[in-house]
């Protein structure tokens, strides 16, 4: 096993981008039947952004950006695994894993670092800082896995717990979103005696994504009665996406892979679904130069495809908790049988909705700690990162001096 870090930058080459100018340039458009997001991303916004991404977005500007990070490259088990490692100033730093999901990438949680690391300089009040290691998700970003090989959410989060064995992080902190979360929650399962806590993000196109709504609703209140209604439209026009990924992965990789206008629209969808009502449009809510250096990233590296597969394993996995794995992959371990830990754990609602969202969460298990804001839905890293760091900064505080 060769575990060997490895500076990496970005350094797309230039054929690369002129070849995607080329597709713009040449690309060939449906006719528009109408200007409502509601049958999908609206023909006359696409070439507008389409536009824009030709003839005005900077790649190499945002490349450079990019490479501010300090980046690296290790191989765990054969799987090239991709990441941001940034450590902070302060002695007393608590590692923390920020893991991403789809359609993102280790992009989403950049302009949170500075929060996290450096808290005081941003006006934040906080006793803890962090250290941050952000990875790619394998099929995502950098991470590419060979062609044989599947990911499911359990053995990604044992990927990533020991790829923070290999960074020397005996314990640590998790942050997870939409994917992300749900890793989060199986290292809770195998990696528990390692974690200092955890911390994951929802919002109720989570919820009503994962088919969570209750069938009976009688002990709810006409209010809540409206609101699950709207659930259950959200439920039936916009988890398309879900129902296609989750069944036929490698016919829409075909679209994603050879069409820039395909992805664009694919992904721009999502922003606009996903991002909070109070924009008309996602480039409201997230700033579009950094939409568009995640969409590049997709279409540099051929995500279309990988990151597909990664969902699709994902959504048909199955596994059993006393199965050897990851950090349970001691002959110790494997002899015992699983009992779930307790991890102190916190969940932060984005997007409104936050009573509701609390109650159907109920059955799955009560956070420790529970925060809900009417900022951002999705995305709260690149929509509202302040609010994001703030409630990890509280809750990590609340975790070392075991409030909890």
């Amino acid at each position: 096993m060769n575990n060997t870090i490895s500076p990496f930058a970005i350094n797309i080459p230039q054929q690369e981008i002129d070849d995607l100018n080329h597709r713009l340039a040449s690309a060939r458009f449906p006719v528009q039947k109408s200007t409502d997001w509601k049958p999908g991303a609206p023909v006359s916004y696409v070439q507008k952004i389409a536009n824009y991404w030709q003839t005005q977005f900077d790649w190499r500007k945002q490349e450079a950006w990019l490479n501010q990070f300090p980046q690296y490259m290790v191989r765990i088990n054969e799987q090239p695994v991709h990441f941001v490692h940034i450590r902070s100033a302060h002695p007393n730093a608590i590692p923390l894993l920020l893991l991403h999901g789809y359609p993102s990438s280790f992009v989403e949680f950049l302009k949170l670092t500075e929060l996290l690391t450096n808290p005081s300089a941003h006006g934040i009040q906080s006793s803890v800082s962090f250290h941050i290691i952000i990875p790619s998700i394998p099929g995502f970003g950098f991470s590419i896995p060979a062609r044989d090989q599947s990911w499911d959410l359990m053995k990604i989060a044992a990927l990533f717990a020991e790829l923070m064995t290999v960074l020397g992080y005996d314990t640590f902190a998790v942050h997870g979103t939409d994917m992300g979360a749900g890793i989060t929650g199986m290292l809770s399962g195998i990696a528990g005696h390692r974690l200092l806590g955890t911390h994951v993000s929802t919002d109720f196109t989570a919820l009503t994504g994962m088919g969570m709504l209750p069938e009976d609703i009688d002990s709810f209140s006409s209010d809540e009665k409206k609101e699950i209604a709207g659930f259950r439209d959200y439920e039936k026009y916009e988890t398309a996406y879900l129902k296609i990924l989750s069944t036929k992965p490698q016919t829409l990789a075909y679209a994603l892979t050879d069409s820039p206008i395909g992805l664009l629209s694919w992904i721009m969808e999502k922003y606009k679904t996903w991002t909070n009502a109070v924009n008309a449009l996602p480039e409201e809510a997230i700033e579009l130069d950094l939409m568009l250096t995640n969409i590049s990233l997709y279409w540099f590296n051929k995500l279309g495809a990988s990151t597909a597969y990664t969902l699709y394993d994902g959504m048909n996995m199955s596994f059993d908790w006393n199965a050897p794995g990851g950090d349970a992959g001691s002959q110790e371990s494997a002899e015992q049988s699983w009992a779930p830990p307790k991890v102190p754990s916190a969940m932060a609602a984005f997007g409104g909705h936050g009573a509701l969202l609390k109650k159907l969460l109920g059955p799955l298990g009560n956070p420790d700690r529970w925060s809900a804001f009417d900022e951002g839905l999705h995305f709260p890293a690149m929509e509202c990162p302040q609010i994001l760091a703030k409630d990890l900064h509280h809750f990590f505080e609340a975790v070392v001096q075991k409030a909890f």
